[in-house]
C-alpha cells in the first residue's frame, strides 16, 4: 500500500505524490483529483470515501485471483551513512515489454506531521510516498526527489528516515496507459522491501524477495490511497 498526499493543505504533498496523482488523473480522463480518501487497486476503479472499503477489498481479491503471470523482479537495497540505494536487475532481451517501465517508489513509515497543521488524527502518517524513479524500456529515465545512479539504480537520502519501504513496480508507462482501459492496465509485477529502524544498519544488503512473494503481493501492493487533512486515518 502507498499513500499519495495531494497539494491541498496537506502537511506533506511531496512532488513524487503529485506526479503519481497526475498519472491517475490522465489515465481516468479526469480534470481534477478525486475526493479523499480514495482508493485504487492495480490502476482500477477509483473508490472514494471510507464507505467504499468493502468494494476495495473485493477489488483486491479479484486482482489476486485474476493474476496469472507476473514479472520476476530481482531487487536489492543497501544503506550507508547518507543514502538508501536500490538496484533492480534489468530485464533480459526476451523479457522486455515495450511501453512499460520499472518504477522505484520510496515510501516513508511513521512520517511525523509538522506543527501548524490541522491534525485530529495520530501524530504521524504511514507509507507516505516521498520519492520515485522511473526506468522505461525505451525513452528517458526520470527521478523525483530521488537520484538516478545508473540504469535501474536509484537512491534516496536517509537523513531522518528511520523506517521505510521500497516498492518496485513493473507497470505501463503514462503514455501507454492512454490506450488502455482499467481492465488491462494492471501492474505486471510488484515487490516490496521493508525495513524498520532496528534493522537499518550501515552497508546492509537485504535479501531478495522470492517470485512467489511478488505474486502474492500484486493485489495488496497495487493498492493506492489518496489522503488529505480532512481524512487522516488510513484504512488497511
Amino acid at each position: 500500500m502507498v499513500s499519495y498526499h495531494p497539494d491541498e493543505g496537506d502537511a506533506f504533498a511531496p512532488d513524487a505524490a503529485k506526479y503519481r496523482l497526475q498519472r491517475y488523473i490522465n489515465q481516468h480522463n479526469n480534470t481534477s483529483i478525486p475526493g479523499y480518501p480514495s482508493f485504487v487497486v492495480n490502476n482500477g476503479v477509483i473508490r472514494e470515501d471510507v464507505s467504499s472499503w468493502p468494494d476495495v477489498t473485493t477489488d483486491i481479491l479479484r486482482a489476486e485471483s485474476n493474476q496469472r503471470g507476473y514479472t520476476k523482479l530481482t531487487v536489492t537495497a543497501q544503506t550507508n551513512e547518507t543514502h538508501l540505494t536500490v538496484t533492480v536487475m534489468p530485464p533480459k532481451g526476451n523479457e522486455i515489454v515495450n511501453g512499460t517501465q520499472y518504477t522505484i517508489l520510496f515510501v516513508e513509515h511513521k512520517k511525523t506531521v509538522p506543527e501548524g497543521f490541522d491534525n485530529p488524527g495520530e501524530k504521524h502518517r504511514d507509507r507516505v510516498l516521498v520519492g520515485l524513479a522511473e526506468f522505461p524500456m525505451e525513452g528517458e529515465m526520470l527521478a523525483i526527489d530521488a537520484s538516478i545512479e545508473a540504469p535501474f539504480v536509484a537512491s534516496y537520502p536517509t537523513q531522518n528516515l528511520e523506517e521505510w519501504s521500497v516498492i518496485v513496480v513493473h507497470e505501463y508507462t503514462g503514455e501507454a496507459l492512454k490506450t488502455r482501459n482499467i481492465m488491462n492496465a494492471q501492474p505486471l509485477g510488484v515487490v516490496e522491501l521493508a525495513v524498520q529502524s532496528s534493522a537499518l544498519e550501515e552497508g546492509t544488503e537485504l535479501p531478495v524477495i522470492l517470485p512467489v512473494m511478488v505474486f502474492l503481493a500484486v493485489g495488496i501492493l497495487g493498492l493506492v490511497t489518496f489522503q488529505s487533512k480532512e481524512k487522516v486515518r488510513e484504512e488497511e
